[in-house]
């Protein structure tokens, strides 16, 4: 019988002959990378234990700061710094950061909009919000709503063993199309682009079998246009 491993490596290989254009997260890079400016002081909200994108665009900026829940890893880079808070009351000053970049964090919000309203606080005017999340009607989205905490822990360390990461109960309630649109006209943003990105079935890698099911899903949703079925939302807002 296959092994986890031998099974992920086989779902590697589909990803490379099935999945040839920019992840949802070389679009996050490219799109941030586009709008930081060595001047600027970048937020990273929902930073994590281990800040990838704070230490990938803290390099490129004046200042960067992450703000997570999680207690940070001891290497923080130059010129960044990490805060244990919370996101709907940031410990940040009113009107001092120029870009705020997250990933994977708004469908955990309990309250979407008193959070962004904390971002649009700390954001400069023309300040640019930049995030990823997962689509609420993507089919992983709908199972992980059903699914309780403790068997989600048992699939992670089953599936994924020591490369499994910290997940948190998601809400998804700001992780659609119109969702992006209400929360940005209430909360005193602009809605500057909203961008249905296509991403390999990263939770059926256990099995090639399912994997392939999820391959075919992407090019129906695909070849049919039903871009509001793809797994993630790239969206960007600008305060006015």
């Amino acid at each position: 019988m296959m092994g986890i491993l031998d099974r992920r490596q086989k779902c590697r290989k589909l990803i490379q002959r099935y999945y040839r254009g920019p992840s949802r997260e070389e679009l996050l890079d490219s799109t941030a990378a586009a709008l930081a400016r060595p001047s600027d002081v970048l937020l990273d909200a929902g930073c994590g234990a281990d800040f990838p994108l704070l230490s990938r665009y803290g390099p490129k900026v004046a200042f960067a700061v992450g703000v997570d829940l999680c207690s940070p890893a001891p290497n923080v880079l130059g010129r960044t710094k990490v805060i244990v808070g919370n996101l709907e009351s940031l410990p940040i000053r009113s009107q001092s950061v120029d870009l705020i970049v997250s990933r994977s964090v708004v469908e955990h919000l309990d309250h979407p909009v008193e959070t962004f309203k904390e971002f649009g606080r700390v954001l400069r005017s023309g300040g640019r919000l930049v995030f990823t999340t997962p689509n609420k009607y993507y089919y992983s989205c709908l199972v992980a709503l059903l699914t309780p905490g403790w068997l989600k822990d048992v699939y992670f360390q089953k599936v994924f063993g020591g490369d499994a990461y910290a997940h948190f109960p998601v809400r998804y309630r700001a992780n659609t199309a119109r969702a992006s649109r209400d929360l940005a006209r209430v909360t005193g943003f602009e809605l500057t682009r909203t961008e249905a990105i296509e991403h390999y079935p990263y939770y059926l890698m256990f099995s090639p079998a399912l994997f392939r099911l999820g391959i075919l899903y992407d090019e129906i949703v695909r070849a049919l246009g039903f871009t509001q079925l793809q797994s993630t939302w790239l969206v960007v807002m600008e305060k006015k």
